[in-house]
Protein backbone atom coordinates (compact mmCIF):
# COMPACT_ATOMS: atom_id res chain seq x y z
CA UNK A 1 0.00 0.00 0.00
CA UNK A 2 1.46 3.31 -0.87
CA UNK A 3 1.79 5.92 1.59
CA UNK A 4 2.22 9.48 0.92
CA UNK A 5 5.25 11.24 2.15
CA UNK A 6 6.69 8.23 3.38
CA UNK A 7 10.49 8.89 3.43
CA UNK A 8 11.20 5.48 4.49
CA UNK A 9 12.07 4.13 0.73
CA UNK A 10 14.93 7.13 0.58
CA UNK A 11 16.09 8.37 4.12
CA UNK A 12 19.16 10.21 2.90
CA UNK A 13 17.77 11.96 -0.82
CA UNK A 14 14.35 12.27 0.13
CA UNK A 15 14.02 15.00 2.66
CA UNK A 16 16.28 17.14 0.97
CA UNK A 17 14.10 16.41 -2.43
CA UNK A 18 10.85 17.34 -0.76
CA UNK A 19 11.95 20.43 1.03
CA UNK A 20 13.02 21.81 -2.31
CA UNK A 21 9.87 20.58 -4.05
CA UNK A 22 7.60 22.06 -1.39
CA UNK A 23 9.89 25.12 -1.72
CA UNK A 24 9.64 25.91 -5.38
CA UNK A 25 5.94 25.19 -5.10
CA UNK A 26 5.23 27.91 -2.35
CA UNK A 27 7.80 30.73 -3.37
CA UNK A 28 7.11 33.62 -5.82
CA UNK A 29 9.45 33.42 -8.82
CA UNK A 30 13.18 34.20 -8.03
CA UNK A 31 14.45 36.64 -9.63
CA UNK A 32 18.34 36.06 -10.68
CA UNK A 33 21.12 38.18 -11.33
CA UNK A 34 21.71 36.78 -15.11
CA UNK A 35 21.09 39.50 -17.53
CA UNK A 36 21.05 38.14 -20.31
CA UNK A 37 17.30 38.07 -21.13
CA UNK A 38 16.57 36.16 -24.41
CA UNK A 39 15.65 37.75 -27.82
CA UNK A 40 13.25 40.45 -29.50
CA UNK A 41 12.89 39.71 -33.72
CA UNK A 42 16.65 40.15 -34.96
CA UNK A 43 18.25 41.56 -31.60
CA UNK A 44 19.64 39.91 -28.91
CA UNK A 45 18.25 42.17 -25.68
CA UNK A 46 20.89 42.71 -22.79
CA UNK A 47 20.12 44.28 -19.34
CA UNK A 48 22.96 46.30 -18.05
CA UNK A 49 24.65 45.82 -15.04
CA UNK A 50 27.27 48.30 -12.70
CA UNK A 51 30.56 48.73 -14.95
CA UNK A 52 29.39 47.53 -18.20
CA UNK A 53 30.48 49.40 -21.39
CA UNK A 54 30.26 49.00 -24.94
CA UNK A 55 33.40 47.85 -25.55
CA UNK A 56 32.91 45.19 -23.22
CA UNK A 57 29.76 44.30 -24.27
CA UNK A 58 30.80 44.13 -27.70
CA UNK A 59 33.30 41.85 -26.80
CA UNK A 60 31.35 39.27 -24.98
CA UNK A 61 28.73 39.10 -27.65
CA UNK A 62 30.58 39.88 -30.99
CA UNK A 63 33.82 38.51 -29.94
CA UNK A 64 35.11 41.79 -32.00
CA UNK A 65 35.47 45.33 -29.71
CA UNK A 66 34.80 47.18 -32.99
CA UNK A 67 31.17 46.85 -33.26
CA UNK A 68 30.89 49.40 -30.69
CA UNK A 69 29.63 52.31 -31.94
CA UNK A 70 27.04 50.07 -33.84
CA UNK A 71 25.52 49.28 -30.66
CA UNK A 72 25.90 53.13 -29.67
CA UNK A 73 23.98 53.84 -32.45
CA UNK A 74 21.24 51.31 -32.06
CA UNK A 75 20.45 51.93 -28.79
CA UNK A 76 21.14 55.73 -28.65
CA UNK A 77 23.46 55.83 -25.81
CA UNK A 78 25.38 58.60 -25.01
CA UNK A 79 28.45 57.78 -23.21
CA UNK A 80 29.73 53.91 -24.32
CA UNK A 81 31.65 54.03 -21.06
CA UNK A 82 28.80 55.11 -18.47
CA UNK A 83 25.88 52.36 -19.55
CA UNK A 84 22.43 53.54 -17.21
CA UNK A 85 22.12 50.32 -15.12
CA UNK A 86 19.26 48.09 -16.15
CA UNK A 87 18.84 49.62 -19.76
CA UNK A 88 18.03 47.02 -21.90
CA UNK A 89 20.36 47.15 -24.98
CA UNK A 90 19.75 45.64 -28.31
CA UNK A 91 22.21 43.50 -30.10
CA UNK A 92 21.79 42.24 -33.11
CA UNK A 93 21.58 38.82 -33.69
CA UNK A 94 23.52 38.82 -37.03
CA UNK A 95 26.61 40.25 -35.32
CA UNK A 96 26.80 37.43 -32.47
CA UNK A 97 29.00 34.42 -34.21
CA UNK A 98 27.29 31.15 -33.76
CA UNK A 99 28.19 27.15 -33.74
CA UNK A 100 26.14 24.56 -33.94
CA UNK A 101 24.63 23.13 -30.80
CA UNK A 102 22.94 19.90 -30.08
CA UNK A 103 19.91 18.38 -27.79
CA UNK A 104 20.67 15.00 -25.67
CA UNK A 105 17.35 12.82 -24.85
CA UNK A 106 18.38 12.01 -21.11
CA UNK A 107 14.53 10.56 -20.62
CA UNK A 108 12.41 8.03 -22.75
CA UNK A 109 9.31 6.64 -21.70
CA UNK A 110 7.48 4.33 -24.35
CA UNK A 111 7.92 4.89 -27.83
CA UNK A 112 9.51 8.41 -29.53
CA UNK A 113 11.01 8.52 -32.61
CA UNK A 114 13.13 11.03 -34.24
CA UNK A 115 13.13 11.27 -38.22
CA UNK A 116 11.17 7.83 -37.96
CA UNK A 117 13.67 6.32 -36.02
CA UNK A 118 13.62 5.74 -32.06
CA UNK A 119 14.93 7.82 -29.71
CA UNK A 120 17.00 6.21 -26.72
CA UNK A 121 18.55 7.70 -23.71
CA UNK A 122 21.68 9.06 -24.64
CA UNK A 123 21.01 9.31 -28.34
CA UNK A 124 22.07 13.08 -29.47
CA UNK A 125 19.55 15.34 -31.50
CA UNK A 126 20.29 18.02 -34.25
CA UNK A 127 18.57 20.98 -36.00
CA UNK A 128 16.27 20.03 -38.24
CA UNK A 129 15.27 16.53 -36.64
CA UNK A 130 11.62 15.97 -36.46
CA UNK A 131 10.24 14.24 -33.35
CA UNK A 132 7.06 12.28 -32.81
CA UNK A 133 5.80 10.96 -29.16
CA UNK A 134 3.37 7.76 -30.22
CA UNK A 135 0.80 6.72 -27.99
CA UNK A 136 1.50 7.36 -24.18
CA UNK A 137 5.71 8.14 -25.24
CA UNK A 138 7.24 10.61 -23.59
CA UNK A 139 10.59 12.67 -23.53
CA UNK A 140 13.23 14.98 -21.92
CA UNK A 141 15.91 16.57 -23.67
CA UNK A 142 18.41 18.26 -22.12
CA UNK A 143 20.24 21.58 -24.12
CA UNK A 144 23.46 22.74 -24.37
CA UNK A 145 22.68 25.41 -21.44
CA UNK A 146 20.79 22.34 -19.88
CA UNK A 147 17.57 23.87 -20.29
CA UNK A 148 15.47 21.09 -20.03
CA UNK A 149 12.05 20.26 -22.60
CA UNK A 150 9.58 17.77 -21.71
CA UNK A 151 7.19 16.51 -24.53
CA UNK A 152 4.11 15.08 -24.09
CA UNK A 153 2.08 12.24 -25.20
CA UNK A 154 0.98 13.11 -28.92
CA UNK A 155 3.26 15.37 -29.35
CA UNK A 156 5.05 16.42 -32.68
CA UNK A 157 7.54 19.27 -32.98
CA UNK A 158 11.08 20.22 -35.48
CA UNK A 159 14.18 20.86 -33.49
CA UNK A 160 14.56 23.87 -36.09
CA UNK A 161 17.19 25.61 -35.01
CA UNK A 162 19.54 24.59 -32.31
CA UNK A 163 23.12 26.78 -32.22
CA UNK A 164 25.21 28.34 -29.58
CA UNK A 165 26.61 32.05 -29.00
CA UNK A 166 30.12 31.50 -29.12
CA UNK A 167 32.18 31.95 -26.13
CA UNK A 168 29.11 33.03 -23.62
CA UNK A 169 27.23 29.28 -23.02
CA UNK A 170 24.13 30.60 -24.49
CA UNK A 171 22.30 28.84 -27.17
CA UNK A 172 20.02 29.79 -29.73
CA UNK A 173 16.91 27.09 -30.05
CA UNK A 174 14.01 27.78 -32.16
CA UNK A 175 11.35 24.50 -32.02
CA UNK A 176 8.35 24.47 -34.10
CA UNK A 177 5.26 22.53 -32.24
CA UNK A 178 2.47 21.25 -34.33
CA UNK A 179 0.53 19.47 -32.02
CA UNK A 180 0.28 18.30 -28.54
CA UNK A 181 2.61 20.23 -25.84
CA UNK A 182 6.09 20.96 -24.55
CA UNK A 183 6.75 22.03 -21.42
CA UNK A 184 10.09 23.66 -21.06
CA UNK A 185 12.85 24.75 -17.97
CA UNK A 186 14.89 27.17 -19.86
CA UNK A 187 18.48 27.74 -18.60
CA UNK A 188 17.66 26.46 -14.95
CA UNK A 189 21.06 27.88 -13.60
CA UNK A 190 20.30 30.94 -13.74
CA UNK A 191 23.02 32.50 -16.70
CA UNK A 192 20.21 33.94 -18.57
CA UNK A 193 18.32 33.08 -22.00
CA UNK A 194 20.32 33.65 -25.39
CA UNK A 195 17.40 33.09 -27.65
CA UNK A 196 14.59 30.54 -27.75
CA UNK A 197 11.73 30.33 -29.16
CA UNK A 198 8.53 28.15 -29.52
CA UNK A 199 6.53 28.48 -32.34
CA UNK A 200 3.16 27.00 -32.84
CA UNK A 201 0.87 27.33 -36.37
CA UNK A 202 -0.43 30.55 -35.30
CA UNK A 203 1.79 32.31 -32.80
CA UNK A 204 5.48 32.20 -31.88
CA UNK A 205 6.61 32.46 -28.12
CA UNK A 206 9.85 34.24 -27.19
CA UNK A 207 10.83 33.40 -23.54
CA UNK A 208 13.10 35.65 -21.45
CA UNK A 209 12.57 33.70 -17.99
CA UNK A 210 12.82 30.18 -16.87
CA UNK A 211 9.45 27.89 -17.35
CA UNK A 212 7.25 27.74 -20.01
CA UNK A 213 4.38 25.48 -21.37
CA UNK A 214 3.25 25.89 -24.73
CA UNK A 215 0.41 23.78 -26.24
CA UNK A 216 -0.92 23.30 -29.80
CA UNK A 217 -4.17 21.20 -31.13
CA UNK A 218 -7.13 21.83 -33.10
CA UNK A 219 -8.58 24.41 -31.60
CA UNK A 220 -5.65 27.11 -31.33
CA UNK A 221 -2.60 27.26 -28.67
CA UNK A 222 -2.25 28.01 -24.79
CA UNK A 223 0.56 29.88 -23.67
CA UNK A 224 1.50 29.42 -19.42
CA UNK A 225 4.24 31.25 -17.51
CA UNK A 226 5.51 29.43 -14.45
CA UNK A 227 8.30 31.66 -13.82
CA UNK A 228 9.85 34.46 -15.52
CA UNK A 229 8.70 36.14 -18.88
CA UNK A 230 7.68 35.58 -22.23
CA UNK A 231 6.60 37.63 -25.56
CA UNK A 232 4.34 35.97 -27.98
CA UNK A 233 3.30 37.37 -31.16
CA UNK A 234 0.06 36.36 -33.36
CA UNK A 235 -1.46 36.93 -36.41
CA UNK A 236 -1.38 41.04 -36.01
CA UNK A 237 2.56 40.58 -35.31
CA UNK A 238 1.46 42.00 -31.92
CA UNK A 239 3.50 40.82 -29.07
CA UNK A 240 1.57 39.70 -26.27
CA UNK A 241 3.93 40.55 -23.01
CA UNK A 242 3.08 37.49 -20.27
CA UNK A 243 4.12 37.59 -16.88
CA UNK A 244 4.89 35.14 -14.16
CA UNK A 245 1.36 33.05 -12.98
CA UNK A 246 -0.28 33.97 -16.28
CA UNK A 247 -1.91 31.96 -19.67
CA UNK A 248 -2.30 33.38 -22.96
CA UNK A 249 -5.33 31.47 -25.31
CA UNK A 250 -4.66 31.93 -29.04
CA UNK A 251 -7.23 30.31 -32.01
CA UNK A 252 -6.10 28.74 -35.37
CA UNK A 253 -5.91 32.43 -36.35
CA UNK A 254 -3.08 33.52 -34.37
CA UNK A 255 -6.09 35.90 -32.54
CA UNK A 256 -5.70 36.33 -28.96
CA UNK A 257 -8.83 34.86 -27.21
CA UNK A 258 -7.77 36.32 -23.54
CA UNK A 259 -4.83 36.64 -20.92
CA UNK A 260 -5.61 35.47 -17.37
CA UNK A 261 -4.26 34.60 -14.09
CA UNK A 262 -2.83 31.12 -13.62
CA UNK A 263 -5.41 28.52 -11.61
CA UNK A 264 -4.18 27.92 -8.26
CA UNK A 265 -2.77 24.55 -7.42
CA UNK A 266 -5.46 22.09 -5.96
CA UNK A 267 -4.86 21.46 -2.07
CA UNK A 268 -5.26 18.25 -0.39
CA UNK A 269 -3.57 15.76 -2.27
CA UNK A 270 -3.82 12.28 -0.76
CA UNK A 271 -3.64 8.81 -1.79
CA UNK A 272 -6.56 6.37 -0.67
CA UNK A 273 -8.24 3.27 -1.63
CA UNK A 274 -7.72 -0.62 -0.12
CA UNK A 275 -3.80 -0.73 -2.24
CA UNK A 276 -3.16 2.83 -2.20
CA UNK A 277 -3.66 3.58 -5.96
CA UNK A 278 -5.93 6.44 -6.29
CA UNK A 279 -5.20 9.96 -5.88
CA UNK A 280 -7.93 12.34 -4.79
CA UNK A 281 -7.98 16.08 -3.82
CA UNK A 282 -9.87 19.15 -3.47
CA UNK A 283 -12.01 20.83 -6.48
CA UNK A 284 -10.76 23.97 -7.95
CA UNK A 285 -13.16 26.76 -8.51
CA UNK A 286 -13.41 27.25 -11.85
CA UNK A 287 -11.56 24.06 -12.74
CA UNK A 288 -13.06 21.91 -15.51
CA UNK A 289 -10.77 19.65 -15.79
CA UNK A 290 -7.34 18.17 -14.60
CA UNK A 291 -4.22 16.92 -15.60
CA UNK A 292 -2.41 14.62 -13.51
CA UNK A 293 1.27 13.32 -13.83
CA UNK A 294 3.06 11.04 -12.90
CA UNK A 295 7.41 11.64 -12.87
CA UNK A 296 10.22 9.89 -11.92
CA UNK A 297 12.03 13.23 -10.74
CA UNK A 298 11.25 16.16 -8.01
CA UNK A 299 11.62 18.68 -10.56
CA UNK A 300 8.44 17.03 -12.78
CA UNK A 301 10.65 16.77 -16.05
CA UNK A 302 11.05 13.39 -16.23
CA UNK A 303 7.74 12.41 -17.16
CA UNK A 304 6.19 8.59 -17.27
CA UNK A 305 2.66 9.38 -17.71
CA UNK A 306 -0.34 11.74 -17.79
CA UNK A 307 -3.89 11.89 -18.02
CA UNK A 308 -7.16 14.10 -17.80
CA UNK A 309 -9.79 13.88 -15.53
CA UNK A 310 -13.07 15.53 -15.25
CA UNK A 311 -13.19 15.20 -11.24
CA UNK A 312 -10.76 16.06 -8.31
CA UNK A 313 -9.78 12.67 -8.30
CA UNK A 314 -7.84 9.68 -10.38
CA UNK A 315 -6.66 5.98 -10.20
CA UNK A 316 -2.63 5.88 -10.60
CA UNK A 317 -0.42 3.14 -12.29
CA UNK A 318 2.84 3.32 -13.31
CA UNK A 319 5.16 1.44 -15.77
CA UNK A 320 6.95 0.01 -12.97
CA UNK A 321 6.63 -0.83 -9.43
CA UNK A 322 8.74 2.25 -7.16
CA UNK A 323 9.02 5.73 -6.06
CA UNK A 324 6.96 8.25 -8.08
CA UNK A 325 6.09 11.90 -8.10
CA UNK A 326 2.33 13.22 -8.88
CA UNK A 327 1.78 16.22 -9.90
CA UNK A 328 -2.12 18.33 -10.38
CA UNK A 329 -3.16 21.32 -12.25
CA UNK A 330 -6.52 22.59 -12.98
CA UNK A 331 -7.51 23.57 -16.62
CA UNK A 332 -9.75 26.16 -17.00
CA UNK A 333 -12.81 27.15 -19.75
CA UNK A 334 -9.86 28.28 -22.36
CA UNK A 335 -7.86 24.79 -21.87
CA UNK A 336 -5.20 27.46 -19.87
CA UNK A 337 -3.85 24.83 -17.13
CA UNK A 338 -3.07 25.94 -14.21
CA UNK A 339 -0.09 25.79 -11.28
CA UNK A 340 0.72 22.33 -9.93
CA UNK A 341 0.90 20.75 -6.35
CA UNK A 342 2.72 17.76 -5.94
CA UNK A 343 3.11 14.83 -3.85
CA UNK A 344 5.75 12.31 -3.33
CA UNK A 345 4.61 8.91 -3.25
CA UNK A 346 7.11 6.24 -1.91
CA UNK A 347 5.22 3.04 -3.47
CA UNK A 348 3.30 3.01 -6.89
CA UNK A 349 2.72 -0.85 -8.45
CA UNK A 350 2.89 -1.18 -11.96
CA UNK A 351 -0.91 -1.53 -13.51
CA UNK A 352 -1.94 -3.30 -16.97
CA UNK A 353 -2.03 -0.59 -19.85
CA UNK A 354 -4.42 -1.19 -23.04
CA UNK A 355 -2.65 -1.15 -26.49
CA UNK A 356 -2.76 2.88 -26.55
CA UNK A 357 -0.92 3.13 -23.13
CA UNK A 358 -4.48 3.85 -21.26
CA UNK A 359 -4.60 1.95 -17.56
CA UNK A 360 -7.19 -0.92 -17.55
CA UNK A 361 -9.52 0.16 -14.98
CA UNK A 362 -11.61 -2.09 -12.42
CA UNK A 363 -15.34 -1.39 -12.07
CA UNK A 364 -15.23 0.49 -9.91
CA UNK A 365 -12.29 2.30 -11.28
CA UNK A 366 -9.20 1.05 -9.84
CA UNK A 367 -5.99 0.45 -12.00
CA UNK A 368 -5.84 -3.55 -12.19
CA UNK A 369 -2.46 -4.19 -10.53
CA UNK A 370 0.62 -6.62 -11.83
CA UNK A 371 1.91 -8.90 -8.79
Amino acid sequence: MSRPYSLSAFPDVRPLALALLSACLALPPIVTRAEPMGAQGDDFLYRVEQHDTLEQLARRYTLRTEHWPTLQRLNQVDDPHRLPIGKVLHIPLSLIPEQPATATAVHVTGQVTADGRPVQPGDVLHSGQSLRSIGDGTATLRLEDQSLLTLTPGATLELQRLQSFQGTGLTDTQISIDRGTLESAVAPAGTGVGRFEVRTPATVTGVRGTRLRVHADASGSRHEVLHGHAAIAGSTGTEQSLDSDRGAAYDTSGTLLSTQPLLPPPQGLKMTGSNGQRLEFEPIPKAVAYTVRITLDAEGARLESIQRVAGPGAPLRARSGGPRYVFVRGIDTLGIEGRDAALAVDSLRAGLTAGDGSPILTANGAPVLLD
